[in-house]
């Protein structure tokens, strides 16, 4: 995930973007990705709340986390400011010693005829060894995405040893059975997305019922229809997996998704008067 922009935040301090602008190398690196509109950060408060509890499994910090991060978003959109791009907040650690650093990058959102028509899906058997805490792993990362390139997909799920579907290379997967019942993998194989929580929450205020349990590959022609959720897509709707059809015209996932949406329109005016009496 190579930075883009004119500028990017390091400890404090506001770069112009060149050689160096990528988060120093320590030995653990913790990071969220954040969709922003208009200098604006979508969800801040859950991407903090997880990045803290990824750094709680290691370090033991004094300072506030999230307070310098706003600090530093802050900065950065006050320099520079997009319609709608996501940026990457990145916490990396040598010894007990830690470097926030924060810039934008390449942001890639689905287009109407995705929204409306759904993405194709790749399976690629690997799994994250620590899949509750969001650490960087730049050797699966371009492993996936030349994959992607190659197959011309939109994302890849990620299958383990047992064959099981855990989630997506940057999203989190639902699918919905032919009775209408929402399956996804328990929390304990996933990086649990900010997006996924909500998703969750819609969906047991609607009285859908949730079940937690892990796909596997070879079923995954058994179900009606599914859906990915992540900072980018939202909720996207799949059309294929691995040239499996499924129906994307499911009026299930369009009303999850204008629900979602609605959830991140109000963490955007929760964001700004938390700025106002930050």
């Amino acid at each position: 995930m190579d930075c883009t922009g004119d500028y990017y935040y390091l400890d404090g301090v506001i770069l112009p973007a060149g050689d160096g602008d990528e988060p120093p190398p320590g030995e653990v690196s913790f990071y969220e990705v954040i969709r922003t509109r208009n200098g604006i950060p979508v969800f801040f408060s859950d991407h903090m709340n997880r990045m803290k509890a990824g750094i709680s499994t290691r370090y033991d910090l004094s300072s506030d986390i999230a307070a310098e991060v706003r600090t530093g978003l802050n900065a950065l959109t006050g320099q520079e400011r997009h319609e709608e791009i996501n940026v990457r907040v990145t916490v990396s650690f040598t010894g007990h010693d830690h470097s926030v650093h924060i810039c934008y990058i390449p942001s890639f959102y689905p287009s109407e005829e995705m929204i409306n028509n759904g993405v194709s899906l790749i399976l690629f058997h690997a799994e994250r060894l620590d899949p509750g805490v969001k650490m960087l792993n730049n050797r699966l990362r371009l492993s996936v995405n030349r994959e992607l390139s190659r197959r011309d997909a939109y994302e890849a799920l990620l299958v383990n040893h047992e064959g099981f579907i855990t989630e997506g290379s940057r999203s989190n997967v639902f699918f919905i059975t032919h009775d209408g019942v929402i399956q996804t993998a328990p929390d304990s194989m996933v990086l649990s997305g900010v997006t996924r929580k909500y998703v969750q929450e819609i969906i047991r205020k609607e009285g859908t019922p949730l079940l937690f349990e892990a796909v596997r590959e070879k079923d995954t022609g058994s179900f009606r229809s599914a859906f990915i959720t992540g900072t980018s897509p939202m909720v996207l709707t799949v059309k294929e997996i691995e040239n499996i059809q499924l129906d994307v015209a499911d009026p299930l996932i369009n009303r999850l998704r204008e629900a979602f949406i609605r959830l991140a329109e109000r963490s955007i005016s929760d964001f700004i008067l938390e700025n106002e009496a930050f």
